[in-house]
């Protein structure tokens, strides 16, 4: 990974970011994003060219021949996320709002049989509501604001299969914590809210990465009653 490179990227994220908020259209800027890099993953911040590790480590932890049925991936971005959960066992579609990404996405895994879709999670097809045994949401949530955060929390409630599950994993940050975005960190209280909308929660646990200062995660799994 070419640190310089991913500072211009974040750099280039930030400038378009204001940008298109500043024009009304503040979920553009994520394909314009990907149009400047032109190909090159290193000018993408979140472009890791590996499936998340939360992700990975979530998935060997469950049991054997579990990995089945079908699997929505959040915001693929380079669609890394997407090849793991098929490789898994799931029959996945994926889906960003960026079409650059997507196209981009399924160049990479086109030997893998992944649904790839151009989508938006604040208005996806009507097709996809309540059709998916696994939602699976990593680092999506934390780059909208209110709104459009709130309306992405009923959105993937409405995506989930009855009895099928949501998997979350996200910055995290206590009630009491100075808020320093972007990103916009995730609290327990909000993730509480899909305990409103029909779900349980089977597992809550908060990590750190190994920045300086490490950062708090947390990874959440609900289940549709």
């Amino acid at each position: 990974m070419d640190q310089e490179k991913r500072k211009q990227g974040k750099a280039i994220a930030d400038r378009l970011r204001a940008e298109y908020e500043a024009q009304g259209t503040p979920l553009l800027w994520f394909d314009a994003l990907y149009r400047e890099a032109e190909g090159d993953p290193d000018l993408i911040p979140w472009g890791h060219k590996q499936a998340r590790f939360p992700l990975l480590n979530w998935l060997e932890r469950q049991p054997e021949h579990s990995c089945t049925g079908h699997a929505l991936d959040v915001g693929t971005g380079l669609g890394d996320n997407a090849a793991v959960l098929a490789k898994a066992g799931y029959n996945v579609t994926a889906f960003d709002i960026s079409k650059t990404a997507v196209d981009w996405a399924e160049k990479r895994f086109a030997d893998l049989p992944i649904d790839w879709q151009a989508a938006d999670l604040l208005n996806p097809p009507k097709e996809w509501t309540g059709a998916f045994d696994l939602v699976s949401e990593t680092f999506t949530i934390q780059a909208l604001k209110d709104p459009e955060r709130t309306q992405a929390f009923h959105s993937l409630a409405s995506l989930v299969a009855p009895k099928g599950r949501l998997l979350i994993v996200a910055r995290g940050r206590l009630e009491d914590e100075p808020l320093n975005p972007p990103p916009w960190p995730l609290t327990p209280s909000e993730l509480d809210r899909f305990e409103t909308l029909g779900f349980r929660s089977i597992l809550r646990e908060t990590f750190f990465d190994q920045k300086t200062p490490p950062m708090r995660h947390f990874l959440a799994e609900f289940q549709r009653g």
